[in-house]
Order: C-alpha cells, then structure tokens, then sequence
C-alpha cells in the first residue's frame, strides 16, 4: 500500500497517544477487545468501529528523533486527503508479536524472525472521492529499525511470509474501499524479534512502534 495521504492522528490510548496536531484520549477507544492473542483467527465481520476521531485542541503531537509520530498500541491514527483534509481511513496497530506459521507449507524466517501486525482498520465514505479509493497495506508500507539504530535493508515480505497463517487471518491483499472496516495480520520477515517498525508514509512521517 502505499500511503499516499497526508498523515493526522486521531484519538489515542490513555493520554500517551499521538496526533498530527494533537494527542490524547483514552483506553477505551481501542478496537481490539484482546490485542495479545494473536493465534486466533480474524475476520472483517469481528473488527469494532473505531468511535472516536476527534484529537485533543490543546496536548502537542509526539515524534521520534527520525521525525516519526510515536505510535503505542491502541493508538488510533488516521489518513487523511492531501487537499480536502477529509479522514479516509482510521487505524490503530493492536499487537506486534513473534509467531510460529502453521500452515502446510509454511517456511523457516530467512531474515531470523517471523512476527505478525495485527491491525484494525475503517475506511470512511470519504475514501470514494479519493483518485485512489483503496486502503491498502503490503511489507513496503513497513520499515525495520534495530534498537542501536541500524535500518535493516532486506526484504520484510519474504517467501517465508506467504503460507505462513490461514488466508482468513490476514490484511487482504486486494486491501479495503470505502466504508469498510476489518482485523487482520501483516506477516513480516525481521532479522530481531523486538526493535523499531515503521509504517511509512509517502508525505511527511510515518508512524513508529517500539515492540
């Protein structure tokens, strides 16, 4: 995917969160009721309504030494058109985990660890005016960062990745269109199992976990 809309971020998680313009909000907006069980199987008709997309006027927004928006899980970002400002999409990142495939033909890590995003995300009715009215997330949308700083310049979507969890469980490759709204897993090949991801952004920063 490639998030080719200015980035804002939206209500967050306690008063830790982040926003383009403001931070702030509470635990209770996070739509994953249980982020850590990441073995058990997601599908669209599952994922909550993200509720709350109003930021706080008044908390600053918080970012990285790399000019990042520091995400924290249950944090609930937003996409927004360039010219309009309009919302097109509402996320929050509810687990970064490690995870062993199960599927038949699954294969071992070539970069060291397999980990699985799991991600909730909503489209709104806005996204139909976009030139590109699709929601869409691949391993390019993604950047690893070791905790001494070194970014890691392989591939993240390796082989390893295909086959590794059942189709049902994850983020649709065809990706989402407007008003829509899901729970799925990016499976991704990392040379660590804890460090820096990145989602990136095409305009301005991207969104950054410590895991």
């Amino acid at each position: 995917m490639k998030l080719n809309r200015s980035l804002s971020i939206l209500a967050l998680v306690i008063s830790a969160g982040l926003g383009l313009t403001a931070c702030g909000g509470s635990k209770d907006v996070t739509p994953a009721a249980d982020a850590t069980k990441t073995d058990a199987p997601v599908t669209a008709p599952t994922a909550s309504p993200i509720t709350k997309t109003t930021p706080s006027p008044t908390a600053d927004p918080k970012k990285s030494v790399r000019g990042n928006l520091i995400g924290h899980i249950g944090d609930i970002g937003s996409l927004s058109d360039r010219i309009t400002g309009k919302v097109e999409t509402k996320f929050t990142v509810d687990a970064i985990t490690p995870i062993t495939c199960t599927e038949p033909y699954s294969r071992a890590a070539e970069n060291g660890q397999i980990i699985a995003v799991t991600i909730t995300a909503e489209t709104t009715p806005e996204l139909a005016q976009s030139s590109n009215p699709n929601f869409h997330l691949s391993s390019y949308d993604f950047k690893f960062i070791a905790d001494n700083g070194t970014t890691f310049t392989g591939n993240l979507g390796t082989a390893s990745t295909y086959s590794c969890i059942p189709d049902a469980e994850e983020f649709p490759s065809a990706g989402m269109g407007p008003a829509e709204k899901l729970t799925g897993k990016m499976v991704l090949d990392l040379p660590a199992a804890h460090g820096v991801l990145v989602m990136k952004g095409n305009y301005g920063s991207g969104f950054e976990y410590t895991f």
